[in-house]
C-alpha cells in the first residue's frame, strides 16, 4: 500500500500527536477500507516541508513453541476507536518517491509496560542473543543497521536479562525498556551526536514507498528474520497481550503549490447554488 497524498495541518491546528492513519474509511459498509488511504497527518512547520511522525505497535500474544512471531507488521491505530467503520491500518509505510524523497530521521521502540489494568503482559521474551528490531522492511527481511544513514532510521533494543524462568536459552525484555536510533545531528568534525560512528548524511532518504516493520534477528546488523518474540504461558493464559510500540519520523519537501491554493484570492468566481 502506497499513500496518495497527506492531510497537511499548521502548527496552530496541532492539537494532538501526528499518526499515520488518515482517511482510512470504509464508504460503502461491505467491512473492508474501500475509499483512498489519504496518508499520514503532516505539519507545514517550515514553509515548503512536511513534518511528519507515524506511531503504532505490534501486538505480542504467542508463546514459545509454535507462537512466535520473527516479522510483525505495525498496526497504525485508528483514532477513531469506536466507529468499526474506520478501522486500524495493518502496516507502516513511508511514502517517499524520487522527485519528493522522504527523509528519516528517527525511529524509536518500546516494550509497553501497561497501566497496572491487567491488560498488558509483563514483557517479551527471546532466543538468547536476538535483538527487536524496528526498521525498513526488505521485501519482508529486516536492513542492516550500518549502512548509509540506516543509524537514523532504525532502533534495535538489545538485552542482557536472563529470561530462563519462562524457557531455557531466552532472554527478557520488560514492559518499559527502549531504543532509540542515532541522532543524525553533526556536532563537530563529522561526528554524529547519536554515537561515535558517522552516518554519512543527517538522514536516511527514501525514495520509494518503504515499509517498516518490527523483526526479531540476531544483532543490529543481520538481514534476516529468525526465532520470534513472544510471551510468557502465564500472561497468555491470563489472556494478557505484550505491545511493542514504535514510532518514525521524517520531513518531505511540500508538493507544488495548486489551483486550491489560489482560488480563494481570484476576482469573479462563480459560486455553485
Amino acid at each position: 500500500m502506497a499513500y496518495l497524498s497527506s492531510k497537511k495541518i499548521y502548527p496552530g491546528n496541532w492539537a494532538e500527536p501526528l499518526n499515520g492513519w488518515y482517511k482510512n474509511i470504509d464508504t460503502n459498509d461491505d467491512d473492508t477500507n474501500d475509499a483512498s488511504k489519504g496518508g499520514p497527518t503532516a505539519v507545514l512547520a517550515v514553509p515548503g516541508w512536511k513534518y511528519f511522525q507515524q506511531r503504532g505497535y505490534v501486538a505480542v500474544t504467542g508463546v514459545k513453541g509454535g507462537g512466535e512471531v520473527s516479522a510483525a507488521d505495525v498496526i497504525v491505530p485508528s483514532p477513531y476507536r469506536n466507529d468499526d467503520t474506520r478501522t486500524d491500518i495493518t502496516g507502516m509505510v513511508v511514502a517517499g518517491d524520487a522527485t519528493l524523497p522522504a527523509y528519516v530521521y528517527r525511529a524509536a521502540l518500546s516494550v509497553a509496560s501497561g497501566w497496572g489494568d491487567g491488560r498488558v503482559a509483563s514483557g517479551v521474551y527471546m532466543a538468547t542473543g536476538d535483538c527487536i528490531s524496528f526498521g525498513r522492511s526488505n521485501s519482508g527481511a529486516p536492513v542492516f543497521a550500518s549502512g548509509l544513514a540506516e543509524g537514523c532510521a532504525q532502533a534495535n533494543i538489545i538485552s542482557t536479562v536472563d529470561g530462563t524462568d519462562e524457557k531455557a536459552a531466552s532472554i527478557y525484555f520488560a514492559g518499559g525498556v527502549a531504543a532509540y536510533s542515532k541522532n543524525g545531528l553533526i556536532t563537530a568534525s563529522g561526528v554524529n551526536a547519536g554515537g561515535s560512528d558517522n552516518p554519512g548524511t543527517p538522514y536516511k532518504a527514501l525514495t520509494a514507498s518503504t515499509t517498516y516493520k518490527v523483526f526479531s534477528k540476531a544483532g543490529a546488523n543481520a538481514v534476516a528474520a529468525q526465532n520470534g518474540f513472544f510471551i510468557s504461558a502465564a500472561d497468555s493464559a491470563a489472556g494478557k497481550t505484550g505491545y511493542i510500540v514504535v514510532e518514525v519520523c521524517y520531513i518531505q519537501p511540500d508538493t507544488a503549490p495548486g489551483y486550491e491554493d489560489i482560488d480563494g484570492y481570484i476576482k469573479g468566481r462563480t459560486i455553485t447554488s
